[in-house]
């Protein structure tokens, strides 16, 4: 999550007004990033975190998840105090995200939007394990101040009922 946030703050001066783009790493691997308001943004401070890692099943046609995604990003500007979204594809097979919101009550919008909770619903038939990280950033979004991870819940839908853990850490 430090790499995609220190590559979002080494972009983000040259962005226009908003930022949808989907570019290849030199390693070949996909960055997908939404921000619907840039000054928002550089602006921010004290931001709330949100990281998602996932091991993708191998056997699963994952087109739907992904559709399901595409239309969530689409509604970023709908969901009060979600300020980005970045997308990572991750070898092999898997992906991580990094959200930032401008306050500790904005990932609860994206809880509740409809599409998101369709997604949760499918992420066990989806994916083989899931990291869920929640942090903040402490200071403006341009500082050099590191992402802090305060929680971290862990998911292994490999068994049946599927294993959780929560780790405390702030």
């Amino acid at each position: 999550m430090q790499t995609m946030l220190s590559r979002m703050r080494t972009l983000a001066p040259g962005w226009p007004d908003a930022v949808h783009t989907r570019e290849p790493d030199a390693d070949g691997q996909r960055h997908w990033i939404r921000v619907p308001d840039v000054d928002a943004l550089l602006s921010a401070r004290d931001l709330t975190v949100v990281g998602f890692f996932g091991q993708a099943r191998r056997e699963v046609d994952h087109s739907l998840i992904h559709e399901l995604e595409a239309a969530i990003v689409d509604t970023l500007e709908r969901l009060p105090g979600v300020l980005s979204y970045y997308d990572l594809a991750l070898p092999p097979g898997g992906f991580g995200n990094l959200i930032l919101c401008s306050d500790p009550a904005a990932p609860v919008s994206v809880h509740n939007h409809e599409l998101h909770r369709r997604a949760v619903e499918l992420t066990p038939r989806h994916y083989r394990t899931v990291r869920l990280h929640t942090g903040i950033v402490p200071g403006p979004f341009s500082s050099a101040a590191d992402l802090v991870v305060e929680r971290t819940r862990y998911y292994d839908f490999a068994r049946e009922p599927a294993w959780l853990a929560v780790r405390e850490l702030g």
